[in-house]
């Protein structure tokens, strides 16, 4: 298995991005004007199940609203509107989850991030070049988790992520996720466009070989702005309970 492997020096660890990984930020858009960006706003489903995503790209505070409660975080505490809503999980750890999804491959330009070129994998019959990301200790809530984007090697779109889950998990793990990145918009602003996702879908992988699908989501709306959301929109209301961070 690639994840077990212990790489040569060609595929040494650096704080320093590769150019293969420019190479995928420039493909969608490039790191300059993603960082001159101060909002993001993206539907997740529609109907009932609407989710409405609205992020502050510039210290990442981000407020979460569908049909039966709001989820926001407002820079120090992840809160919960009303404070009696009833929902699955952990909203501390739902709050950023699907920004982080959604914001492949910018996020992986964040502060704090440690750089692997790996070896190209196959996947479905076609084979990607690849970037392994990981955080150096105490960033973020899971500073254990990784991410493998693997990129089309002609065009430096991004196609797939592999990634772990470790949010409260005790540790690092070797069960890597996989979502095909299939379906992108171009996101127009100020005569430039970023390049974000239409969809995704979950695959069930193992040993090496990609199963089934299991899952997907779809983003009918996005909108981005030079200027950040209100703050007033991420402020903890009345109503409301603190998530815990464990």
């Amino acid at each position: 298995m690639l994840f077990g492997a212990v790489l040569s020096p060609a595929f040494a660890q650096t704080q320093e991005m590769p150019e293969s990984a420019t190479a995928v930020m420039e493909a969608h858009g490039g790191m300059d004007l993603w960082k001159s960006l101060g909002g993001l706003v993206f539907q997740k489903g529609d109907g009932e199940e609407a989710e409405t995503h609205i992020t502050n790209l510039w210290d990442r505070r981000i407020r979460v609203e569908n049909s039966k409660y709001t989820i926001g975080f407002d820079g120090t505490d992840v809160w919960v509107s009303p404070a009696d809503a009833e929902m699955r999980g952990s909203a501390r750890f739902y709050h950023n989850l699907y920004f982080y999804f959604y914001a492949m491959p910018f996020v992986l330009g964040d502060p704090g991030i440690y750089y692997e070129e790996v070896p190209d994998l196959e996947l479905m019959g076609k084979t990607y070049g690849g970037v392994k990301i990981s955080y150096a200790p105490n960033v973020g809530d899971s500073p254990d988790d990784n991410y493998i984007l693997y990129y089309d090697k002609a065009t430096h779109q991004m196609e797939w992520l592999m990634y772990t889950v470790t949010y409260r998990g005790g540790g690092p793990s070797d069960k890597y996720s996989l979502i095909k990145y299939g379906d992108w918009q171009d996101v127009p602003t100020g005569g430039a466009s970023v390049r974000l996702p239409k969809s995704i879908t979950w695959y069930n992988y193992e040993d090496g070989v990609v199963g089934d699908a299991r899952g997907g989501a779809e983003f009918p709306m996005v909108s981005v702005s030079a200027e950040p959301p209100l703050d007033s929109r991420f402020a903890r209301p009345e109503d409301s309970r603190i998530d815990p961070k464990n």
